[in-house]
């Protein structure tokens, strides 16, 4: 078992150390690639680097070029940087002065910018190649230095795995429904929490009404009005409440997949430079939207529903929850209002992500 669990254990640790600002040695037949997330960067650190290669780059991720550029190159890219002064800059700043720096980019830098972002983490990666006569030599450095060696193939089945297990259940008193439960689950990797909030008797007409709502910090709790997110899950519980019942799939993964504390510099990004919400996320080096609903389908499994109807209006759910074996017999719209606060947000939300905009 212990052995079983080998590379996903691996994982887990290497995401603990990569949050505590150390580096981690990732590897295949071909390649060895020493990394610390630039975020998390000191200069001390950024110093040993330069000790042990001069050529130290950041990675910058397609969407960071695509936005930065402007000039319609895509593709993954790597910069080389000379002082710690420079990594500071990158991290939150454009990169227009050093494109006659940038190279292209190795396969083996996607799988740091991938854990980078399982430890949500802005994705700049500061990376160093290493050179090793064997796997016997990189397995003695790794020890002496007291870093974690990763095979990439790890990586790879670990950001598959979405199995969870139920943790709890019990009954919930809510403000528009007494006649509520709420059900924890957590995935095995990560260890995340999700949970199924069944309303009423929802399985009485064989289509259960189904909600995917992605957790929201500032709209859920705090009641932001920059975001339609509080609005469309008290909606989406009320119009449950009216009829027979329905399930709210409540999936922790704020700021459309990247952390919350990532959300927050999009925020903060919009403010300064004045840009939507899609654009912010791709200065920051993120994709539009990173949230991946596969776990909605596990949820759906595990209560033994394969048919429902979706409370949406955005059309990814409905393809990925398709393409995981979960039948969509119908769609409902969400109809929310729009205020001067949040108007940008829903404009993007239907020219940039194809949301089908319900506004009044």
């Amino acid at each position: 078992m212990f052995i079983e669990n080998q590379g996903k254990n691996k994982v887990e640790r290497a995401i603990s150390e990569i949050k505590r600002g150390l580096p981690i040695l990732i590897y295949n037949k071909n390649d060895y690639l020493l990394f610390t997330a630039a975020e998390t960067l000191e200069r001390d650190l950024f110093n040993q680097h330069k000790l042990i290669s001069e050529n130290l780059y950041i990675t910058l991720t397609s969407s960071k070029m695509r936005h930065t550029l402007k000039n319609g190159e895509s593709g993954n890219k790597r910069l080389q940087v000379s002082n710690f002064n420079e990594v500071l800059h990158l991290i939150n700043c454009s990169i227009e002065d050093y494109t006659k720096r940038l190279q292209c980019s190795k396969t083996i830098d996607k799988y740091a910018t991938t854990l980078l972002k399982f430890s949500e983490l802005l994705p700049y990666a500061l990376v160093v190649d290493m050179t090793f006569k064997d796997e016997n030599e990189m397995q003695y450095w790794c020890e002496k230095n007291d870093v974690i060696a990763l095979y990439t193939s790890f990586v790879n089945h670990y950001q598959q795995d979405y199995d969870i297990y139920e943790v709890c259940k019990t009954s919930l008193f809510l403000r528009q429904t007494k006649k509520a439960n709420i059900i924890s689950y957590r995935t095995k990797n990560r260890g995340k929490e999700h949970y199924a909030i069944i309303i009423g008797n929802p399985n009485k007409e064989g289509e259960p009404l189904v909600r995917i709502h992605s957790s929201c910090y500032t709209g859920d709790l705090l009641d932001s009005l920059s975001c339609d997110c509080g609005s469309q899950l008290h909606q989406a519980i009320q119009i449950m409440s009216d009829s027979v019942g329905g399930i709210i799939l409540y999936l922790m993964q704020d700021g459309r997949g990247i952390g919350l504390t990532n959300k927050l510099k999009a925020y903060a990004m919009q403010r300064k430079y004045n840009l939507d919400t899609v654009d912010a996320n791709r200065i920051l080096g993120f994709e539009d939207d990173e949230r991946n609903f596969t776990v909605a389908a596990k949820i759906l499994e595990k209560l033994s529903i394969k048919k429902i109807q979706l409370l949406t209006n955005n059309d990814k759910k409905l393809l990925e929850l398709k393409s995981s074996g979960i039948e969509v017999t119908k769609c409902l719209p969400l109809i929310m209002e729009r205020n001067k606060y949040n108007d940008s947000y829903m404009e993007t939300k239907f020219s940039k992500l194809g949301h089908r905009l319900r506004v009044f």
